[in-house]
């Protein structure tokens, strides 16, 4: 992979094997919307608490398409339904990295759509920017997208302590980091067998 390939933008759709990731457009932010005003979702992915009528949600996500958000794309299921999200934000290509964060709705998780949704992702931020590596803020009640995270490869970098009030206390943060070597060292071949040849 060149890491000094050019910026693809907007990012193409990514097929992979019984899934795709596909830009999103001005038609998904009402589904955008009703996941990110799901409570029983929101504190595994976010410090935000606060929920937003749809009208202010579309205002605020069009504008954090502008600068914030660095790649969002749509995750796909086979039956051409949206499940989910993932993206990347805050991205710094003079030091190399950017954050990445990943939904998918109750009844696509544990199906392993979430590691081959970050494999296809992961590959092509390495590939087509200037990353040495991505990071991953995770609360430690999040137990599950911690240990997928470590599996994948992510490592500690940093603990935010009390940094997360829920439920009556307050939790630490852990910060994870995904070298681009050890990337491809570990999931170089993998990543050939997430991605679909197909012509979409």
């Amino acid at each position: 992979k060149n890491m000094q390939t050019k910026k693809v933008t907007p990012p193409p759709t990514l097929n992979g094997k019984g899934f795709r990731l596909s830009p999103l457009n001005r038609d998904n932010l009402s589904l955008l919307h009703k996941w990110e005003s799901d409570p029983s979702s929101l504190y595994l992915y976010t410090l935000r608490k606060d929920i937003l009528s749809e009208e202010e949600y579309i205002e605020v996500t069009t504008s954090r398409l502008k600068g914030y958000y660095h790649v969002f794309l749509l995750i796909i299921n086979h039956e051409d339904k949206p499940i989910g999200f993932i993206y990347s934000y805050d991205a710094n290509v003079v030091d190399g990295f950017a954050f990445v964060t990943t939904f998918l709705e109750a009844e696509s998780r544990r199906l392993g759509l979430g590691a081959k949704t970050g494999l296809l992702f992961f590959d092509y931020l390495f590939a087509y920017y200037p990353l040495r590596k991505i990071y991953c803020d995770v609360f430690e009640y999040n137990s599950e997208s911690f240990s997928a995270l470590k599996n994948a490869g992510f490592e500690i970098e940093g603990k935010f302590r009390e940094h997360r009030f829920f439920q009556g206390k307050y939790h630490m943060m852990y910060r994870l980091a995904l070298y681009r070597e050890r990337f491809y060292k570990k999931f170089g071949s993998m990543v050939q067998r997430v991605v679909s040849n197909d012509i979409p």
